[in-house]
């Protein structure tokens, strides 16, 4: 009996796992939340958008804006961005913190540019195009490095 009870809760929860995947589907740029589509009208108007995807969430959504360059933008359910990544050019100095720009411009590393740039509940994260990553605490103070 302890077997059947115990096979059935695998099943169980191997179906529960199954079902609890991310869902993706395809979505157009209107779709997006408000916020969202302001967002990338005002930073990147001038990319071709390659596709985009609403994540499905057990409460909510998340999305993911890929342009034809690689440029992908993440949101929250609520359409704030979440990351930027530039595979190949710049991230906007519009959407970059004041501080954090100024860390880098002395940081004396002359020709590097941040590609990737990630804001979270507490912590700041940038990617600079060597590769070196930084991470930031909410007042801007670095917490860490990453090579």
């Amino acid at each position: 009996m302890k077997k059947i009870l115990f096979a059935a809760f695998l099943m169980f929860a191997g179906v529960f796992t199954a079902n609890a995947d991310d869902r993706e589907r395809p979505i157009n740029i209107d779709q997006l939340p408000k916020n969202a589509q302001a967002f990338l009208a005002e930073h990147f108007n001038n990319l071709t958008v390659a596709f985009a995807v609403e994540n499905l969430k057990y409460i909510g959504s998340e999305y993911e804006v890929v342009y034809t360059d690689r440029t992908e933008v993440d949101f929250s359910t609520d359409g704030e961005w979440e990351s930027v990544e530039r595979k190949y050019d710049a991230i906007p100095t519009s959407i970059i913190p004041a501080k954090i720009s100024d860390y880098v411009a002395n940081m004396g590393m002359s020709g590097q540019y941040i590609k990737k740039i990630e804001r979270g509940r507490y912590t700041w994260e940038i990617e600079l195009s060597n590769g070196l990553e930084i991470k930031f605490d909410k007042q801007f103070n670095v917490i860490g490095y990453d090579d």
